[in-house]
């Protein structure tokens, strides 16, 4: 008899086990909910952190594209001009407010192909140091832009286009074109509108130059011996 009660206090009554299941069930139901709380709560900050960073890149493109400058270059057909080139894949420009560096750079805006026929719009930047009309037009040919530092300003979006308002020498009046070319209009734009479409529909970004490239058009007169 004596066997029995000591074997019987070694082990544990079905009341126990129960309770103590009843305890670890609870600790592992609240053990869940607060990962699933943390959870929740990391994913927000995250989701704030990404947001932020979005709205970050589309204010220093804005920022870039304010600080223009109308950077003179000189071909032998076409003479002094600002440099600028923009049409239906991106445009490219000289600024004075670099993304990450201290000395102004060339800049270029392109609409890239991606796969399943989506669009990234990425941000390219190199140091202008003395580049002439030449050695900008290389480093798209050989694609050295790509070496500089970069960022993309939208990702997976359906379509890109770009408008660009400026001063029609020949009409006298401000239009806007799908094409820009400093070599022609002897101009800086004085506006980009880009158009693009994503998952929540079409949306529009407008860019403000705020370089009034007519104050040099003497450039010719000025320097006309001067080779590119």
């Amino acid at each position: 008899m004596s066997l029995r009660k000591n074997l019987a206090s070694k082990g544990y009554t079905l009341i126990e086990v129960v309770v103590a299941l009843v305890i670890f069930s609870s600790m592992l139901l609240l053990g869940s909910l607060a990962l699933n709380q943390t959870l929740k709560e990391y994913k927000a900050l995250a989701d704030k952190g990404f947001a932020f960073w979005n709205y970050a890149k589309v204010v220093w493109l804005d920022k870039s594209v304010a600080s223009m400058t109308d950077y003179f270059v000189k071909t032998r057909e076409h003479g002094w001009f600002p440099y600028f080139k923009g049409d239906g894949n991106g445009f490219s420009y000289v600024s004075l407010a670099p993304f990450a560096s201290d000395a102004p750079v060339v800049v270029w805006v392109v609409k890239e192909k991606k796969e399943r026929g989506m669009f990234d719009l990425v941000y390219y930047e190199l140091p202008v140091m003395t580049k002439n009309y030449q050695d900008i037009e290389d480093d798209v040919v050989f694609n050295n832009y790509r070496k500089g530092n970069s960022f993309v300003v939208f990702s997976d979006l359906e379509e890109i286009s770009f408008q660009y308002y400026g001063f029609n020498l020949l009409k006298r009046k401000y239009e806007w074109s799908n094409e820009f070319d400093g070599r022609l209009k002897k101009l800086l734009p004085s506006a980009i509108l880009i158009t693009f479409k994503d998952k929540e529909g079409e949306k529009k970004l407008f860019l403000k130059v705020n370089t009034n490239s007519m104050t040099k058009l003497i450039y010719e007169e000025i320097y006309p011996d001067v080779n590119p």
